[in-house]
């Protein structure tokens, strides 16, 4: 009986106490968002944080010209704590390999060249 009665007194303090707003609970300043029959769609929001976020899919032929298939591009940017905005864009591709950009990414390290070696005889 004593634990129950703690229980409860742990849930009443803790629904009593204050709860600090954030910018992420409210809701979109701008929302846009229209599909088509085919599920082709394009998507839009801003946040009152300072957070965009824009994409579109649509449908593309296959190689084979036999199928089509949904790809995406889009962008989101936000304000980090360093009071920086941050932007990437992306896309996807045929297979769904999603391929994003942005200054603050990691950039792929290209190789060196291989020397040739010559040929002995």
């Amino acid at each position: 009986m004593k634990s129950f009665a703690v229980l409860c007194l742990c849930a009443a303090v803790a629904l009593a106490a204050p709860v600090e707003e954030s910018n992420h609970s409210q809701p979109a300043m701008e929302h846009i968002h229209e599909q088509d029959d085919l599920g082709q769609y394009t998507l839009k929001y801003r946040t009152p944080d300072g957070t965009i976020v824009s994409e579109r899919g649509r449908l593309v032929p296959t190689a084979d010209g036999k199928d089509q298939v949904l790809i995406h591009e889009g962008s989101f940017s936000y304000i980090g704590d360093d009071g920086k905005t941050y932007v990437t864009k992306y896309k996807t591709d045929i297979a769904g390999a999603y391929q994003p950009e942005g200054d603050h990414l990691p950039k792929p390290v290209e190789p060196e060249p291989v020397p040739e070696v010559p040929v002995i005889a």
